[in-house]
Order: C-alpha cells, then structure tokens, then sequence
C-alpha cells in the first residue's frame, strides 16, 4: 500500500482502523508500522475526528453571529446596523448546528 492509497481509505473510512474493510487492514497496519507521514496522516485525522466529536452539543452561537460573518465576508455593516436595503430582511435568531 503507498502512502496516497492510504491517505484515499483514511478520507473514505476515518481514523479508527477497525471500521476499515478487512482486505485494507492487514497493508495499511504495514505501512503505519515502516511510515512515519502515514503514522502522522493517522495520527491528524484522528485529532480532528476527535476535536469535532468533543464539541459540547447544547451550546449555542451568539446570536449576532450572522451579522457578524455577513458583515466579515461583504466588509459592510449588516441589518442590525440598518445599512442594508429597506427591502433585506434582517437576520433574526440563532444558529444551531447540524
């Protein structure tokens, strides 16, 4: 297995290796044992996987978060600065996660 395949069933299976199908295990614990940049694409994914899995899931955005973000991404002022068209609605509430 080289490393780009491996890095292919990371993307496809995550960083937990006993989810990855049986005829992949066997070369992809090879290479962890001979690569370190396999080792290290392991140990990355793994940290994400784990960062994203520790999120606490009652907590909620600020509720000007979109103001803010709209506000970021078209470097003018949003709604709630009453800079946009009478005809925009505002944004109102807030962002919950998926």
């Amino acid at each position: 297995m080289t490393e780009d395949q491996f890095r292919e069933l990371l993307d496809r299976h995550g960083g937990d290796l006993e989810r990855w199908p049986r005829a992949t295990l066997r070369e992809a614990r090879r290479l962890l044992a001979q690569s370190v940049a396999a080792q290290a694409m392991l140990d990355e994914l793994v940290a994400v996987e784990l960062a994203l899995t520790e999120t606490d899931g009652d907590a909620a955005p600020p509720a000007d978060l979109a103001d803010r973000i709209f506000e970021r991404a078209f470097g003018t002022r949003t709604a709630s600065s009453d800079a946009l068209a009478p005809d925009v609605a505002p944004l109102r509430g807030t962002i919950r996660p998926v």
